[in-house]
C-alpha cells in the first residue's frame, strides 16, 4: 500500500507544477494532502463573502493546473482516494485560527474546502477516519476549533476541541485496530517552525501520551517547507512540506513530497527533495517501532 503525502503548493509562484507528474509516475494508492493546498493572497479577510470568492477561485485554478489535474484523473481512474485537509493559508490566512473569529467566517472557509475536495465527514466536521487496507488514517481538523496559544496553551482540548478529542481517543483505544495508524496533522507535532503542537503543552502531552508505545502509529505533518523526521518524544513524526513552492532566499523551486509504502512487516519512508540533505529513505519495522 503506497501513500503519497504532500503539502504547501502555491500556484502564484510555482506555475506549472511538474512535481505532480513525478508523483503520478510513482503510482500511489492514495494521495494525502496536508494543507496549504492553495494560498490566500492576503490574511485579513473579515467577511465571509470575500473569503468564499477568493477560496473558490484559488481552488479552481489549482484543480485546473495540468499536472495536478492529470494526477487526480489517474487516481480516480484507478479508484484511489484523494484525502485532504486545510491549514492556515487555505483556511483564514497565515497563523489564523477559526476559534478566534466569528462562526460565519470559519464556516465559509470550511464550506469552500468541502466544495473543492468533497471529503468524508464526521457529522458536519471534516475530520474523519479512513480505512485503507492495513492502515487507518485519522485526518484531523486543526483549524476550525483552534484558538491562539496565548489563550489556550493550557487547555487539554486545545487545537482539536473536545468532541474531536473524544473521537480521536476512541479510535486509538478501539479493539478493532488496523496494523498501522497514521495521524494526518496539518501542523507539526514537534517544533520546526513558528507553529506546532508544542505551543500547546497540555494538548501536546495529551497526544503524545495517547500515541506513545502504540506500535505502528505515526504522525504525518506539513506546513514548514522542509522534510524532516523526529521521534524524541517517543512518537514518530514524518514531515514533508513545500511540494510546489519557491525558496525564500534563492527563489529555487522546491519539490518536497513523501511516499510511504506499508506491508505486513514494515513501512518504507521515502522523502523526496531537490536538496540532498532533505532526502530520506529508510524502513521502520513494525516489531521495532522507532526511527533507525
Amino acid at each position: 500500500m503506497k501513500l503519497a503525502v504532500a503539502s504547501c503548493a502555491k500556484l502564484q509562484d510555482t506555475n506549472p507544477q511538474p512535481v505532480w507528474a513525478e508523483i503520478q509516475a510513482r503510482r500511489p494508492d492514495v494521495l494525502l494532502l496536508l494543507g496549504d493546498n492553495i494560498y490566500l493572497s492576503h490574511d485579513n479577510h473579515d467577511e465571509p463573502a470575500g473569503l468564499t470568492a477568493e477560496l473558490q477561485a484559488l481552488y479552481a485554478a489549482q484543480f485546473a493546473e495540468p499536472n495536478f489535474a492529470a494526477l487526480l484523473a489517474d487516481l480516480r481512474a484507478r479508484n484511489c482516494p484523494v484525502l485532504a485537509i486545510y491549514d492556515d493559508h487555505d483556511f483564514l490566512g497565515n497563523n489564523r485560527y477559526g476559534g478566534d473569529y466569528g462562526p460565519a467566517l470559519r464556516q465559509a472557509a470550511r464550506d469552500a474546502f468541502i466544495r473543492a475536495f468533497a471529503p468524508a465527514q464526521t457529522g458536519g466536521d471534516v475530520y474523519h477516519l479512513h480505512h485503507l487496507g492495513p492502515i487507518d488514517i485519522a485526518i484531523l481538523d486543526e483549524r476550525f476549533y483552534r484558538r491562539s496559544p496565548a489563550v489556550s496553551s493550557t487547555d487539554r482540548d486545545a487545537i482539536l476541541g473536545g468532541t474531536q478529542w473524544a473521537w480521536l481517543e476512541q479510535i486509538v483505544h478501539s479493539p478493532h485496530q488496523a496494523r498501522y495508524l497514521v495521524i494526518a496533522s496539518s501542523t507539526t507535532l514537534h517544533t520546526f517552525g513558528d507553529e506546532s503542537w508544542e505551543q500547546y503543552p497540555a494538548a501536546f502531552h495529551r497526544l503524545v501520551d495517547l500515541l506513545h508505545g502504540r506500535e505502528g502509529a505515526l504522525v504525518l505533518s506539513g506546513d514548514v517547507h522542509r522534510n524532516a523526521v523526529y521521534d524524541d518524544s517517543g512518537v514518530i513524526e514524518i514531515v514533508t512540506s513545500a511540494v510546489a513552492r519557491k525558496g525564500l532566499i534563492f527563489g529555487a523551486r522546491r519539490k518536497n513530497y513523501g511516499l510511504l509504502t506499508f506491508d505486513d512487516a514494515k513501512v518504507n519512508v521515502d522523502l523526496q527533495s531537490l536538496k540532498s540533505g532533505s532526502r530520506f529513505n529508510f524502513d521502520i519495522p513494525l516489531n521495532h517501532w522507532e526511527l533507525p
